[in-house]
C-alpha cells in the first residue's frame, strides 16, 4: 500500500508524478477499486444483458421471419400441388373424355360449313369495336395488326360468329349463352356440357378451361369464350403464348397424367394480361384424344401468399410482405402495398426505375403479376436454389431484413420472399438500446469521479485476462494477454499464457488423434452407425424391413495378374473401388465390407429411401460406365457380374476386438447366390426389384433360378436403359405400313445411300444384293412388330448383333447405318416424314442398336474369365 506521507513528499517533489502504474501493489488498486465498486458493477451488468439480450432478441426476430416464409412457402407449394392433382383427375373424369370426343367431333363437321359474308362482317365489327380498343389500351398501337387477330378457318369463323360476335351477351359474359341456335352437333354438345364445366369453374376458380385438339392445336371448346375461342395457338404469330407453349411441351411430352405448366406471358387474348397455364393429356383407354388446360388464376395465387391480405395477422406489420418471383426476376404474385396504396405504389416505384408504361399496364390489369422487377439480391439466390436470410434493398427501395427460399413446383423455377423494413424489424433492439443508455447515464451521475478512474485502472488487467480466461474455456486456444505491467496481474499474465500455450498444444494432439479415430472408425462402420457408436451405443442391431442389396463380382483379375505387376494391379483396382464409392455416396448407398474382387452396397440402410430399387439400379448402370473407362485407360479386360435383390435384412456391429458391421438374412443370402448367375456387364434383379422399377428400363425375363433352401426364384436382366413410349411406337408401326407397298425400292435406296456413306461397308457384302435386301427388309419388319412387346424380340436382336459382330461390323458403323435408314424413310414417306415421325424412328433405331452393341461386346468378354 502507498504510505500517503510518502506520497506528499513525492509530489512536491514530483516523483509521484513520474510514479508508474505498473509499480502498485495488487492491495493499492484493490483499495481504489473499492471506490468505483457500484459503477463497475453497473457497466458489467448492463452490458452482459445488452449483447445477450441483443443476440437473442435478433435470433428470434429471424426466426419469425424465417418461420413466416416456410409457412407461406408451404401454402402455395400445397395449393400449387393441389392444382396439379386437380387437373389430372378432371382429364381422368368421363365426361371430360366424352365432352372431348364430342365437341371435337363437332368442330370438325364445322370444316365444311359455308360462312355468309354478314357473319365475316358482323366478326369484323366485334373485332374493331370491342376486342381491339380494350387491348390497344395494353399494346402500342403499331402492335395491334387486325388481320392477324381474326379467325380463317371455317369453323373458327362459325363458331366466333355464334358464341362471340351474335352473343347477346356483353364482353366478360359470353359463357352465359348454352345454345347457339344453329341447330349443329357442336351445338347441342356445346349445350349438354357448358353447366357441367360452369361448375368446374365456380368450384376451381380457374380464369378459363380448354379443349385441345391435340393434333391439330385447334381450341374446340373454353368456357368463357374470348378471341382465343376456335383458333390454333400454333399457328399464333405471338412468339410469347403462352398457350401455344403448353401445346407444345404436352405434344412433346403425351404421357398419360403428365402436367405441364408454362410460366407467366403476356397473352393477346386476354388483352394481353400475364397467363400462365396448365395442361395435360386427355385419354380414352390407351388413346390420346386431346389436351385439357386451365389458364392459373392470379386470384388463387394471391390468396395462397396472403391469405386475404391479412398481413399483420401473419406476423409481418406494417411493412413487411410475402412475394413469390420468377426467373425472369419478375413478381408471380401481386404485392402487398398495391392492394393497400397503388398510387402511393406508384410513387415510390417510380422512382426505383419502374417506367410509366409498367405503371399504367399494373393499373389496367390491377396485379403486379409479371410486371414488377425484383433486383435484390436475395431474389436471385432463392432463383439460384438458395436459402437464407440476409439485409437488402427492395424493390420499393427499402431496406430490409429478407427471407428467401426456392420452392419446389412441377415445372416452375420460382422463389418465395418475406421481408420486413429494418426499422421495423429491429424496433425492439433499438428501445432496448436507449433503454440501458439512460440507465448508464444516470448511474454515471451517481458515482464519484475518483471511484471511476480507480475502477478503470483496476479492472483493466483483470478484464484482459478474464476475457483471455472465458475465450480459453469456450475453447480458444490462440489468447494472446496484453499485459504488460510488473505487479501481480503481470506474473499471473505470463503464467495463464504458459497454461494457454500448453492447452493449445494438447488440444491439438487430441484433435489429430481424434481425426484420427474419426477415419478409422468411418472406413469400418457407416457413418450413422460410426456416430451412434462414438456417443457410446455399443450394441447396435436392426430389422430392415426395405432395402435393396447390390451384389458385384469383378472378372478377369486373374488373367489380368498374368501380365502386370503388383503395384500396377494394385494401383487399378484403387482407382476403380474409389470411383465406385464416390458413385455409391453419389446415389445415396453404402458399401459393405466384402471380398477383394466382390463389392457390396445397400441402399435405405441408414437413411430410409423410398427409391432405394432405382437407385441401386442407377448406381450399377454407373459401374458399368466406371469398369468400361477404366478398361480403356489401362488397356484392361474386366468386366462385371452384377445381381440386385430388394427385401427385409438384418444389421449390426459384430465383434468388439475387429468392429464390422453386417448384413444378414434371406435377402443377403438371395443377392449372393444370384450373382454368379448374371451375365459380364449385364445386371440381375429379382421380381422385388423389377417391379419398382419395370417403367424406367427395357428387361426381358430368365428362366428361373433355383437357390437352395428357398426354391425357384424369378429374374430379369436389364438390357437397355431406355424405353420405348406407345405413342412413338404407333408412329414408328403406321408409318413403316406405308413403306411395306415399296419395299423393294425402299431397299435398294438404303443400300445405295448407305455405300454413298461409306463405300468401304461394301466389302462386308458378299452374296447376291437383291437377297439382302429382302432379308433387310423382313427383319426390320419384324423389329417394328415386336416393338410393342420388345422382350419378345430382344434376344433376336441380340443374336443379330453377335452375327454382325462375327461379320465384321464395329461399334461405330451403326451410326452411319441408322442415317441411312432416316434418309431413306423421308425418301419413301415424303411429307408425311414429320419431326415427330423422326423422332419416334430415331428413338426405335437406338433402343434396338444400343441392344445390337451390348450383345456384341459379349465376345469381347468370353475370355476375360473370373
Amino acid at each position: 500500500m502507498l504510505n500517503p506521507q510518502k506520497g506528499l513528499r513525492k509530489l512536491r517533489d514530483g516523483s509521484l508524478i513520474r510514479l508508474k502504474l505498473g509499480d502498485w501493489t495488487i492491495k493499492s488498486k484493490l483499495q481504489a477499486l473499492l471506490l468505483g465498486v457500484s459503477l463497475g458493477s453497473v457497466v458489467v451488468v448492463s452490458g452482459i444483458g445488452w449483447y445477450q439480450t441483443q443476440a437473442t432478441l435478433r435470433s428470434k426476430i429471424a426466426e419469425q421471419l424465417s418461420g413466416i416464409r416456410t409457412t407461406k412457402a408451404e401454402q402455395f407449394e400445397s395449393y400449387f400441388e393441389n392444382l396439379n392433382n386437380q387437373v389430372g383427375m378432371l382429364a381422368a373424369d368421363g365426361n371430360i373424355v366424352k365432352a372431348m370426343v364430342e365437341l371435337n367431333g363437332g368442330f370438325r363437321n364445322l370444316d365444311r360449313n359455308f360462312i355468309p359474308p354478314e357473319w365475316d362482317t358482323a366478326l369484323d365489327a366485334y373485332y374493331t369495336e370491342q376486342f381491339f380498343p380494350r387491348l390497344q389500351k395494353n399494346l402500342s398501337p403499331e402492335a395491334v395488326i387486325p388481320s392477324v387477330y381474326q379467325p380463317l378457318g371455317q369453323a373458327a369463323r362459325y363458331l366466333q360468329y355464334h358464341y362471340i360476335a351474335s352473343n347477346p351477351n356483353p364482353v366478360g359474359k359470353k359463357d352465359h349463352l348454352l345454345d347457339a341456335g344453329d341447330g349443329s352437333a357442336y351445338t347441342k354438345a356445346h349445350t349438354k356440357y357448358q353447366k357441367f364445366f360452369a361448375g368446374i369453374i365456380k368450384q376451381f376458380g380457374y380464369y378459363d378451361l380448354f379443349l385441345i385438339n391435340h393434333k391439330t392445336g385447334d381450341i374446340v371448346y373454353s368456357y368463357f369464350k374470348e378471341s382465343d375461342f376456335a383458333t390454333n395457338p400454333l399457328q399464333s404469330f405471338d412468339s410469347q403464348n403462352a398457350l401455344k407453349d403448353l401445346v407444345q411441351a404436352v405434344q412433346t411430352n403425351p404421357t398419360q397424367g403428365s402436367i405441364q405448366v408454362v410460366d407467366f406471358k403476356p397473352y393477346r387474348a386476354s388483352y394481353n394480361a400475364p397467363a400462365a397455364f396448365l395442361g395435360t393429356p386427355i385419354y380414352s383407354g390407351s388413346n390420346m384424344i386431346g389436351i385439357l388446360a386451365v389458364q392459373i388464376p392470379i386470384e388463387k395465387i394471391d390468396q395462397a401468399i396472403s391469405r386475404k391480405n391479412n398481413w399483420e395477422g401473419s406476423g409481418l406489420q406494417k411493412t413487411g410482405e410475402a412475394y413469390l418471383v420468377g426467373t425472369d426476376f419478375l413478381m408471380r404474385s401481386t404485392s402487398r402495398f398495391w392492394v393497400e396504396d397503388p398510387k402511393k405504389y406508384e410513387t415510390v416505384v417510380r422512382y426505383t426505375g419502374t417506367d410509366k408504361r409498367t405503371l399504367q399496364l399494373m393499373e389496367n390489369f390491377n396485379t403486379t403479376i409479371s410486371l414488377q422487377k425484383i433486383n435484390s439480391s436475395a431474389a436471385k439466390a432463392a432463383l439460384e436454389g438458395q436459402q437464407g436470410m440476409m439485409v437488402d434493398r427492395n424493390y420499393r427501395g427499402a431496406e430490409v431484413l429478407s427471407s428467401y427460399t426456392p420452392l419446389k413446383l412441377n415445372g416452375l423455377n420460382w422463389g418465395i420472399i418475406a421481408e420486413m423494413e429494418v426499422g421495423e424489424a429491429y424496433r425492439p433492439l433499438y428501445t432496448l438500446q436507449v433503454i440501458l443508455l439512460i440507465a448508464a447515464v444516470i448511474f454515471l451521475l451517481g458515482t464519484a469521479f475518483l471511484g471511476a478512474i480507480a475502477a478503470r485502472i483496476f479492472t483493466s488487467p483483470l478484464r484482459l485476462l478474464t476475457d483471455s480466461a472465458r475465450k480459453l474455456s469456450a475453447g480458444e486456444m490462440d489468447v494472446d494477454v496484453e499485459v504488460k505491467s510488473l505487479d501481480e496481474f503481470g506474473e499471473l499474465a505470463k503464467e495463464f499464457k504458459k497454461v494457454a500455450n500448453k492447452l493449445h498444444q494438447t488440444e491439438e494432439e487430441l484433435e489429430t488423434k481424434k481425426q484420427e479415430n474419426d477415419i478409422l472408425l468411418q472406413n469400418i462402420l457407416p457413418r450413422a452407425i460410426a456416430e451412434r457408436r462414438k456417443q457410446g451405443e455399443l450394441s447396435i442391431a436392426e430389422n430392415f424391413k426395405q432395402v435393396t442389396i447390390l451384389n458385384a463380382h469383378l472378372a478377369g483379375i486373374a488373367e489380368l495378374n498374368k501380365r502386370l505387376s503388383p503395384p500396377e494391379i494394385t494401383k487399378l483396382l484403387t482407382e476403380l473401388f474409389d470411383e465406385f464409392d464416390n458413385s455409391v455416396e453419389r446415389y445415396g448407398l453404402e458399401r459393405q465390407n466384402s471380398l477383394s474382387t466382390s463389392y457390396v452396397a445397400v441402399c435405405g440402410l441408414s437413411e430410409a429411401r423410398f427409391d432405394h430399387s432405382k437407385r441401386t439400379v442407377d448406381f450399377a448402370l454407373a459401374m458399368l460406365e466406371i469398369i468400361q473407362r477404366l478398361n480403356i485407360n489401362y488397356n484392361s479386360a474386366l468386366a462385371l457380374r452384377i445381381s440386385i435383390h430388394a427385401g427385409s435384412v438384418t444389421a449390426g456391429v459384430v465383434g468388439t476386438q475387429r468392429l464390422g458391421y453386417s448384413i444378414w438374412g434371406e435377402t443377403a443370402y438371395i443377392t449372393s447366390s444370384l450373382q454368379n448367375k448374371a451375365d459380364l456387364n449385364y445386371i440381375l434383379l429379382t421380381g422385388s426389384v423389377y417391379d419398382r422399377i419395370a417403367d424406367s428400363y427395357t428387361f426381358i425375363q430368365n428362366p428361373v433360378v433355383k437357390i437352395p433352401g428357398l426354391g425357384e426364384v424369378e429374374t430379369w436382366t436389364l438390357v437397355t436403359t431406355r424405353k420405348l413410349v406407345l405413342s412413338q411406337v404407333e408412329l414408328v408401326q403406321s408409318s413403316f405400313a406405308k413403306v411395306k407397298p415399296i419395299a423393294g425400292q425402299a431397299a435398294e435406296l438404303f443400300y445405295n445411300r448407305l455405300f454413298e456413306l461409306e463405300p468401304s461397308f461394301r466389302s462386308l457384302f458378299k452374296g447376291n444384293m437383291k437377297e439382302q435386301e429382302r432379308k433387310l427388309m423382313t427383319t426390320l419388319a419384324l423389329a417394328v412388330e415386336g416393338l410393342r412387346q420388345p422382350d419378345q424380340i430382344i434376344p433376336a436382336v441380340q443374336k443379330l448383333g453377335r452375327d454382325h459382330a462375327g461379320y465384321g461390323v464395329k461399334a461405330e458403323y451403326y451410326d452411319i447405318v441408322g442415317e441411312a435408314l432416316l434418309w431413306t424413310l423421308a425418301q419413301g414417306l415424303g411429307e408425311e416424314f414429320t419431326t415427330p415421325v423422326r423422332k419416334a424412328w430415331e428413338e426405335a433405331y437406338t433402343f434396338l442398336s444400343e441392344i445390337m452393341k451390348e450383345a456384341a461386346a459379349e465376345l469381347e468378354l468370353s475370355n476375360i474369365g473370373v
